[in-house]
């Protein structure tokens, strides 16, 4: 599995869960079948720039920010590690994604 693929639909669901849409809602509202939606959230497939589009205005997501990796402020645990990641080197930085690549592959 792709972790990009994931990372894109792990982030849908959070949205989609905290908006109140069950997936079979938001697929009718955004015209894919409830089956490609879960293929979407699953991280097995990218929506395509349409059906994110539409998945944007229903969830009120902003494209924008949609991609950044800022953590929320009630996360404390992810805004240390991003403190942490803002303050380190080049070369550290290669290393800690080595071992967060390391956890993701290891942990299925």
């Amino acid at each position: 599995m792709d972790i990009t693929k994931e990372i894109i639909g792990k982030k849908i669901k959070q949205i989609r869960i905290e908006k109140g849409f069950s997936q079979e809602k938001l697929s009718e509202k955004i015209d894919i079948s409830p089956r490609q939606m879960c293929t979407i959230e699953n991280g097995n497939s990218y929506p395509s720039i349409e059906t994110f589009v539409k998945i944007s205005k229903i969830l009120e997501i902003d494209i924008n920010n949609f991609f950044n990796i800022t953590p929320g402020k009630n996360n404390k645990l992810r805004e240390e590690i991003y403190t942490l990641l803002q303050i380190s080197s080049e070369k550290e930085l290669y290393l800690i994604k080595d071992l967060i690549i390391a956890v993701y592959n290891n942990r299925k």
